[in-house]
């Protein structure tokens, strides 16, 4: 056992040297190269040639410590470490353009200027993209913009760059932020020339700036795979009664009740109608309490309310508490005060469309959701679209988007619950190279 691990240890002493010799000769080939772009190249051509021997002589070793039952933790995590080297190493290429186009010029050496579906799936292998073999044909069809069946360079650029999921993961997490607080927290960052005060840093004080953000990554990187993982794990509590507590408002079918860019671009009349031309206050209010409808009750299980459109209509026009289930913390404002407010004046609303801004914001909201979305069954088909009604909501809405000043970085979120299917084309582009859908329902949180 000892003898052997001498002979490891002479084993890599070895390969060093060899290495060491491997980058001496390159280094005084590339001195005779001329010109900056063959440069380029040799030292391009120099460290995958490195690389390979390194990984070549690396193999060698692992494979004799296995047969001599060698499984240090210290070999594990060398071998691991030498892994995430790679991976790192290959993002890196995928982001550089020069490499990509000397990279895809080799592929395409058959004379072709595009590379077939085949040659696309051997590059993504090489460049340290995983994917199984249907995702791999859902990014071609997506990335191959012009539909000819084949991938030129600018498409290859952009599939091979496309961020995956655990890009996307963790773009979102306060990672470069760290590292600014970190640079700032140099005695140079002072005053407003940040950036010339940046390109003085010097390499102990990048050793400074990294060694400080490492314990705060790796705290934000626990936390989330925590996250992550609890997220995974089975709920207890059965799914009849998530549906009742967790409410309505937020419930969806197995999958997504959702429109395609068509239906998007037919717009809210090609979903319910064009609205009643005339007097539109007088429109909203036979829609609430003289349709089929109208004294049909029906439950939000959000708040366990049961009512009517012609109640909830008397209950909004007029504050009347009698006839509203004041439970959770309901509130009954008053809708001609509203309309006289300053931002109701600013964003140009009418006494109806805050009338109807407020029925949304009560239980009603169901029963216009569920028509826009066709869903669920009982409340979609009751006879009633609300056709006038939504349409003023929507008119709404877009005078009050107008008139509100939105903070810079905000975000907005779709909340799902964690119980929602996506539909297909969320992730799959269509023959234009769209991806998502049309959310029929308004989002109100």
């Amino acid at each position: 056992s000892c003898s052997n691990n001498t002979r490891l240890r002479s084993d890599v002493d070895d390969t060093a040297a060899k290495i060491d010799t491997i980058k001496e000769n390159l280094s005084l080939l590339l001195e005779q190269v001329e010109g900056l772009a063959s440069v380029k190249s040799t030292q391009r051509l120099v460290q995958v040639k490195i690389g390979e021997q390194a990984e070549r002589q690396d193999m060698c070793h692992d494979s004799e410590a296995k047969a001599h039952g060698i499984t240090t933790p210290e070999l594990i995590q060398s071998q691991l470490s030498e892994k995430v080297r790679i991976q790192i190493q290959a993002g890196i290429n995928r982001r550089d353009d020069e490499f990509l186009q000397e990279y895809f010029q080799g592929k395409t050496t058959d004379g072709n200027s595009a590379l077939t579906s085949q040659q696309f799936t051997s590059a993504l292998e090489e460049l340290g993209i995983r994917l199984n073999k249907d995702d791999i044909k859902i990014l071609f069809h997506t990335m191959d913009v012009n539909n000819d069946g084949v991938m030129d360079l600018e498409e290859f650029k952009r599939a091979v760059r496309f961020p995956s999921t655990i890009e996307q993961l963790v773009s979102a997490l306060p990672i470069p932020q760290i590292f600014a607080d970190a640079i700032v927290g140099m005695p140079e960052m002072t005053g407003s020339d940040n950036m010339r005060q940046f390109g003085q840093i010097t390499p102990e004080q990048i050793e400074v700036i990294l060694n400080g953000a490492m314990p705060f990554l790796k705290t934000i990187f626990v936390d989330v795979v925590g996250k992550i993982k609890a997220s995974f794990k089975p709920t207890k509590e059965p799914k009849a009664s998530q549906s009742a507590s967790t409410g309505i408002k937020f419930e969806v079918p197995p999958e997504m009740s959702a429109g395609t860019v068509d239906d998007f671009h037919g717009g809210l009349t090609g979903r319910i109608g064009d609205p009643v031309i005339g007097d539109v206050p007088k429109v909203v209010g036979t829609e609430h309490c003289k349709s089929v409808d109208s004294h049909e009750p029906f439950h939000t299980p959000n708040y366990g309310i049961t009512t009517t459109p012609f109640e909830e209509w008397e209950i909004t026009t007029k504050q009347d508490e009698k006839k509203a289930d004041m439970r959770f913390g309901r509130r009954l404002p008053n809708t001609e005060e509203l309309w006289r407010r300053d931002e109701a004046k600013k964003a140009g609303l009418t006494l109806i469309e805050v009338i109807v801004i407020v029925l949304y914001t009560g239980p009603m909201f169901m029963l216009y959701n569920a028509v826009l979305r066709r869903f669920p069954k009982a409340e979609s088909e009751r006879g009633n679209l609300y056709t006038t009604t939504i349409h003023v909501l929507v008119s709404a809405v877009l005078k009050l988007t107008r008139a509100t000043k939105f903070a810079e970085g905000t975000r907005v979120y779709r909340g799902t619950g964690g119980r929602m299917a996506l539909p297909l084309r969320f992730g799959q582009a269509d023959e234009h190279g769209c991806k998502g859908f049309t959310e029929w329902g308004f989002m109100s949180t």
